[in-house]
């Protein structure tokens, strides 16, 4: 007679990915373990005890067996491909990752998490959309739903984060079983999109966050799918910071993050040829840094950092002065910055050209009214 032993399965990387339970089926205890698709064919949320009758574990068993041979994609088969893929999907348990802390802190941009490590996640690529959910009972804050979209940056990596600052971790078994990390670029909205409103909608009611809740990331989402969320998320409000430091798109907080690692990496490259590197950003020159050649060639160098992969930046009325005016004026764009870095150059001409108006100071002390 089979010895069945239920074993509860934590999968739940980074943000809860729900409790996934397998019987684990041997006649012997030298026999090899089952295969991957009696796993599957075992997988119950939870796997209720009936008794110590040993032909009701045998009806068990059998109705197991025939759910599994029905035509049928379950999580753990082979069932999508990049043909119909609209986006990836990442969920976040605040009762697991403290969602709420990390927007009182004034973040805004998720740059990495966590996914399970399977054919999905090495399907995983730069380019790629992502969505951001957010899963939780009804009525709990931070309300359950569509909370941010973005883009991968790249392909998933392996970290060991044992001994490492918890960060915005509440469960710390979880961050230590936690190794696989998508390096994305994700913006969260001010305001999410409840889960009710789009599970409400039959056009989505087939997601695959709806259908298989219980699935760890990332989840699947189809081309059809992914233009019903499009429309139905409101135009975002495109935040400027200006600080004494330069200006750029989004919160003081994530600029300064992400401007700290181009100016790292920008550094880096300079002193890896021999230059020597002296940071004027305090200065305000309308550059950030100047680097001298062994042969006395000199860069003056204006440093902007993107958490995306797209090279596009602000630069203030100095920068733009300094362009045109000052010798040897470069700018660097270090994209993906806190996950990836890619430096590229720009000379003054190209960032010049480049360049469009978007906000005017108005100064209007002098002016009477109308």
């Amino acid at each position: 007679m089979p010895r069945i032993l239920e074993e509860a399965s934590l999968r739940e990387h980074a943000s809860g990915r729900a409790m996934i339970s397998a019987l684990v089926v041997r006649k012997q205890t030298n026999r090899p373990q089952p295969s991957s698709g009696f796993y599957r064919l075992a997988r119950r949320t939870p796997f209720m005890r009936k008794g110590d009758n040993q032909e009701i574990w045998q009806t068990e068993l059998r109705q197991l067996r025939a759910e599994n041979a029905l035509p049928q994609s379950l999580p753990g088969e082979r069932s999508v491909t990049l043909d119909g893929l609209g986006a990836w999907m990442v969920k976040c348990n605040p009762d697991k990752w403290d969602l709420t802390t990390f927007l009182a802190s004034g973040e805004e941009v998720i740059t990495n998490w966590s996914v399970m490590p399977n054919y999905r996640a090495r399907m995983m690529a730069d380019g790629q959309r992502v969505l951001f959910w957010v899963t939780g009972r009804d009525g709990t804050h931070p309300e359950p739903g569509l909370w941010g979209v973005g883009t991968v940056l790249g392909p998933v990596w392996q970290e060991n984060l044992i001994g490492e600052d918890p960060g915005y971790w509440i469960d710390e078994g979880q961050r230590q079983r936690t190794r696989h990390f998508a390096p994305v670029d994700i913006h969260l909205f001010e305001r999410p999109i409840p889960r009710q409103a789009l599970k409400d909608d039959p056009r989505l009611a087939g997601m695959e966050v709806f259908r298989q809740p219980q699935m760890g990331n990332p989840l699947f989402v189809s081309n059809d799918e992914l233009s019903v969320l499009d429309a139905l998320v409101p135009p975002q409000p495109q935040k400027i910071t200006v600080s004494s430091s330069g200006a750029g798109f989004g919160n003081p907080v994530t600029n300064g993050l992400v401007e700290a690692a181009a100016m790292g990496t920008v550094r880096a490259h300079y002193e890896a040829l021999g230059w020597q590197v002296q940071d004027d950003s305090k200065y305000c020159y309308g550059w950030d840094i100047t680097c001298r050649s062994p042969s006395g060639t000199v860069d003056r160098v204006e440093v902007k950092g993107v958490s995306g992969s797209a090279p596009k930046i602000l630069l203030t009325r100095n920068e733009f002065r300094s362009a045109r005016e000052d010798q040897g004026w470069r700018l660097a764009v270090v994209t993906k910055a806190l996950v990836a870095p890619e430096l590229q150059f720009f000379d003054a001409e190209a960032a010049v050209l480049a360049a469009e108006p978007m906000v005017f100071e108005v100064n209007l002390r002098q002016s009477p009214p109308a």
